[in-house]
């Protein structure tokens, strides 16, 4: 049904952790189902990667844990043939997503611009990877006013 608006995929039909759900729904669709933004670990991708339940892998860096799970993620995702369309923080994920061998999609939020001192540049509906040193970006004077306590590591004392 879905099928008739041309659509790239069909995003978070179902409960995150229903992997058998969205399994099944994938199979009665040819519109690919796109899950995982929610899930915590490289376990739960990989339960809904290995049932078969999207198309598209969702992961979001910093909610499973940094970019070596996410890395892990991604690499069941490309063995198994999926596509890839990190969630949120587009900052961290453009890096994560020019890496990855199949074409992924990288979520834009111009909420998040206040955060940082650096802009994603878009070109042509695309994000132009940014050629500065590390992931490209540091937080901005506002992003560093909302912290409410700080400490000092490493001072011995």
């Amino acid at each position: 049904m879905p099928e008739r608006f041309n659509l790239t995929r069909i995003e978070e039909p179902l409960d995150a952790y229903d992997a058998e759900g969205h399994a099944d729904l994938a199979a009665t669709l040819d519109t690919p189902v796109a899950t995982g933004e929610m899930l915590t670990s490289f376990g739960e991708h990989a339960a809904l990667i290995e049932a078969g339940s999207s198309g598209f892998v969702q992961p979001d860096a910093p909610r499973v844990g940094g970019i070596t799970p996410f890395l892990q993620i991604s690499a069941l995702a490309d063995y198994k043939g999926r596509a890839l369309a990190p969630h949120f923080v587009m900052e961290i994920h453009v890096h994560l997503s020019a890496a990855y061998p199949r074409t992924a999609w990288v979520e834009h939020f111009e909420w998040l611009e206040p955060m940082f001192d650096e802009r994603l540049e878009l070109k042509d509906g695309r994000m132009v990877i940014p050629n500065r040193g590390g992931l490209g970006l540091s937080l901005s004077e506002q992003a560093a006013a909302w912290t409410t306590e700080s400490a000092v590591f490493g001072s011995g004392t």
